[in-house]
């Protein structure tokens, strides 16, 4: 006698009914166990059976199959009765499970209605098969339900059930929509239409709909909640939103305009209305906002825009810089700064590093003579440099050759090596970089010298992205204090400042220069 018809073997008995749409054709529970007791009439085995699954199996997760096959790799049971393989497993993960769990002997067979699955390679062949089926029926379903649900979108039907005010109905064979409901429809537009008035309270709207004998589908009263969300809805207005953020035209008759449903969301709050001058910094831009820091504090300095009625009867913005004052330490009284005020002492502060084009060009000519100098200077020691790498070269060959001879020892030999190859690596860099280190010294001085050139004139016709980035070039550390302007300007751009007290940096060297007394 085969170990899976001794007598009182213990099968589990899974039995699952999924809640899903797709799933909604299956038997019931009471039908699938009516089924699996003919598996014990004809098989010696003591049914265990497990409370049912009401979970889909397209997705790793479900509690009762887990604890099932936790018992069964545990030795509780060694085998499995179910209506279908379906049953147990939609998805690859699952049905890997089981599959390990017949090949390593910790489940001995499956039992269905119509066939049993061992431990063999056939039965595990077909096994992984009919679970791969059923794992292809089930994307099969999910993709013929969002067509389906695609194509009520494109025609306009209501997906779901009918909000209050409305029925789910048939309009034609094979097409449902929602309709108006007779009793109910005007009972519905009669509430927007309270609510719209700006005078009434939710408990007002609420006490409303219960004295015109607006009810649930029971006839019970409808909770405050209930109303909220009525009047919350655009689906009343002809749209509806279905599986994402667009608004789909629906195919059934509106109960109320758009303009109603507007005027309801802003009577009741829930939306605010627009305003053509905001007061707030909320979705603003404002170009020296995190640029700066408070002198006293030290903390950000913020902005906000302020609107104001003037006596022609329109309104203007007016932007301001203050202090976040979010320093508990420290009390701090730093006025506020007009946008005006504030951009007109960063352009000051960045002229006081402003040079004119002549004066730059003359800049740029001594850096290239300079630049020409060092170069001939250097190129004078080249063929000394290249005498010590073809020296130092030699030198290293030779103790190699004594190395290998064994003329010298390994102490030795590592000692000189590393002076001959320390001679060959500086002299080799020396060569490589002639001329790097010195041209990419004349471009960032050119640089440098460019960009200050008529700066103030530069800053008045730049964009706000622009001035940031020349005020982070210039310097770091913009305080604001007093409506005053501070920076620590970066090197060398700290000399040029120092140069405006001291214009003999402008006086041209003549060609015949002495040396001082």
């Amino acid at each position: 006698m085969s170990p899976d018809n001794l007598p009182g073997a213990n099968c589990f008995v899974y039995l699952r009914r999924s809640q899903d749409r797709e799933d909604r054709q299956q038997l019931s529970i009471g039908k699938q166990d009516a089924q699996v007791r003919q598996i014990f009439e004809r098989n010696n085995l003591s049914p265990n059976y497990l409370p049912p699954e009401e979970r889909s199996a397209k997705k790793p997760g479900r509690p009762i199959f887990n604890d099932m096959m936790d018992q069964i790799e545990a030795g509780t049971a060694r085998y499995i009765a179910v209506w279908a393989l379906s049953r147990l497993s939609r998805n690859p993960v699952d049905g890997g499970r089981i599959i390990y769990a017949l090949d390593q002997g910790q489940l001995l067979a499956i039992y269905t209605p119509t066939r049993v699955y061992r431990n063999t390679p056939d039965d595990k062949m077909v096994l992984a098969i009919e679970l791969a089926l059923a794992k292809k029926n089930n994307d099969d379903l999910s993709v013929q339900v969002k067509e389906g649900f695609e194509a009520k979108r494109v025609h306009g039907q209501y997906p779901g059930p009918a909000p209050i005010g409305y029925l789910n109905t048939i309009i034609r064979p094979g097409e449902r929509n929602i309709a108006p409901d007779p009793d109910n429809a005007l009972k519905v537009v009669s509430c927007f239409e309270f609510a719209s008035t700006n005078i009434h309270s939710l408990k007002d709207i609420w006490e409303h709909a219960w004295d015109i004998g607006l009810r649930s589908r029971t006839g019970k009263r409808l909770g405050k909640q209930t109303i909220v969300e009525m009047l919350k809805r655009r689906a009343y207005t002809g749209v509806f939103k279905y599986g994402g953020d667009e608004w789909h035209q629906g195919a059934y008759e509106p109960l109320i305009s758009t303009d109603l449903f507007d005027k309801v969301q802003l009577a009741m709050g829930w939306v605010k209305k627009p305003t053509d001058h905001p007061s707030v910094t909320s979705g603003r831009f404002y170009p020296y906002k995190g640029m700066l820091l408070c002198k006293t504090c030290k903390f950000n300095i913020t902005a906000y825009t302020k609107c104001k009625k003037l006596t022609g009867g329109q309104s203007a913005e007016y932007v301001f810089y203050t202090c976040t004052k979010k320093n508990r330490k420290v009390v701090c009284h730093e006025p506020q700064s007009s946008a005006d005020t504030l951009e007109g002492e960063v352009k000051a502060r960045l002229q006081e590093y402003e040079i004119s084009e002549a004066d730059g060009a003359e800049c740029r000519r001594w850096l290239e003579l300079h630049y020409r100098d060092y170069i001939n200077n250097k190129n004078k020691y080249m063929p000394v440099w290249r005498q010590d790498l073809v020296t130092a070269e030699k030198a290293l060959a030779v103790l190699d050759e004594k190395l290998e001879c064994g003329v010298i020892a390994d102490d030795r030999y590592k000692a000189r090596a590393a002076q001959h190859e320390a001679t060959i690596a500086r002299t080799k860099a020396l060569i490589g970089a002639a001329d790097t280190d010195a041209r990419r010294w004349l471009e960032l001085a050119n640089q440098t010298f460019s960009s200050v050139v008529n700066i103030g004139e530069v800053f008045e016709v730049a964009n706000d992205q622009e001035r940031r980035e020349m005020m982070k070039y210039i310097g770091s550390n913009w305080y604001l204090g007093n409506k005053k302007v501070e920076l620590t300007p970066r090197r060398p751009f700290d000399l040029l400042r120092h140069s405006r007290d001291n214009m003999l940096w402008r006086a041209r060297p003549d060609s015949n220069r002495r040396s001082p007394p």
